[in-house]
């Protein structure tokens, strides 16, 4: 059986990647929510995952999409196997 997994887990990582890749393009992520109809308290529900919802995953799609889904993709994976490496290395 085949699970459409989600391409990102919501979560600090998530958020942490989305902010960094809103400031290398010049802007805030606070900056983007405000001028796209959107508070900042919403966009970080959407990015933490606390507003799991259609308007909630709707936010977080639009958030990705203006921050660069590649961008993200690439610097998430690399973040989520940074943490990896470090749990394991606790251990």
């Amino acid at each position: 059986m085949t699970q459409n997994l989600p391409e990102f887990q919501p979560g600090a990582i998530l958020h942490e990647v989305i902010v960094g890749a809103f400031r290398a393009r010049g802007t805030t992520f606070e900056g983007w929510c405000q001028e796209n109809g959107m508070t900042p308290t919403n966009g970080r529900n959407a990015t933490f995952g606390q507003s799991r919802g259609p308007v909630g995953k709707r936010n977080l799609e639009r958030i990705i999409e203006a921050a660069g889904r590649e961008f993200i993709r690439d610097a998430y994976l690399r973040r989520v196997a940074e943490h990896f490496a470090q749990i394991k290395g606790a251990k």
